[in-house]
């Protein structure tokens, strides 16, 4: 409802305040509480004319009231709440920010793809599928690939929780190699995408077709033993 003498009285009362960003806030409540008072003497029988101009009776005067608000909403205390008020929202976004670069670098990580390897014919494969939880990651080993220039794969994923207080490990494996000899001098290489979610794969040089043993190690005294001679699905039997 929009009555002209309303409005003039609003605008007067709303000329005392200083503190201009609370305008609004004022103007309405104000509004609300007038209109329910019109609304109660119309349902006592008032004609809506008569209403209208006992509302304004009943309101005060707009000059005291204005002076009132002026103390209530003093500019001070309200350029400290709105200068607060602001610093609040631009922490809030620069804290989401990281978070949402996180969130959004995880979701892309959970669907990238290992590489092929093409520059050599697949031997076996051993489907491995095991899991452990060391602190607050996941390892997880996936699957081991040996092909014929004598290079084995190890292809595997962790995932860290981005809300855990606990030491953030390394995120990438490391790879050991045994026959029935012993340890096998094996140079490597690798790459592993993502910070807290993401796949790697782990290349081993030089190792013989008779590998009996790889124990993939993950950040301090973690070590996982995969037996070589198990699992084994050949290339040629696939």
């Amino acid at each position: 409802m929009r009555v002209p003498d309303w409005e003039e009285y609003l605008k007067q009362i709303l000329s005392h305040v200083k503190f201009k960003y609370d305008h609004n806030h004022i103007y309405f409540e104000l509004k609300n509480h007038m209109e329910d008072r019109y609304d109660e003497f119309v349902s006592e029988g008032m004609e809506e004319e008569q209403a209208r101009e006992t509302v304004l009776a009943c309101m005060g005067d707009a000059d005291e009231i204005g002076e009132e608000l002026n103390k209530a909403h003093s500019p001070f205390l309200g350029w400290i709440w709105r200068v607060l008020k602001d610093a609040l929202i631009l922490l809030v976004i620069l804290n989401f920010l990281p978070a949402l670069s996180l969130i959004t670098s995880g979701f892309i990580s959970v669907f990238e793809s290992y590489d092929e390897k093409s520059d050599s014919l697949l031997v076996y494969s051993i489907d491995v599928g095991y899991r452990e939880k060391i602190y607050d990651t996941t390892v997880i080993i996936d699957k081991i690939l040996y092909y014929e220039d004598h290079t084995l794969e190890v292809r595997y994923a962790t995932w860290t929780n981005p809300f855990s207080d606990s030491i953030k490990w390394s995120s990438s494996i490391g790879v050991t190699i045994y026959d029935e000899q012993g340890k096998i001098q094996a140079n490597g290489n690798g790459w592993k995408s993502g910070s807290y979610y993401g796949r790697g794969q782990k290349y081993c040089e030089n190792i013989p077709l008779d590998a009996t043993k790889a124990v993939i190690s993950y950040g301090i005294e973690n070590e996982i033993p995969i037996d070589l001679k198990e699992g084994r699905v050949m290339a040629n039997e696939s």
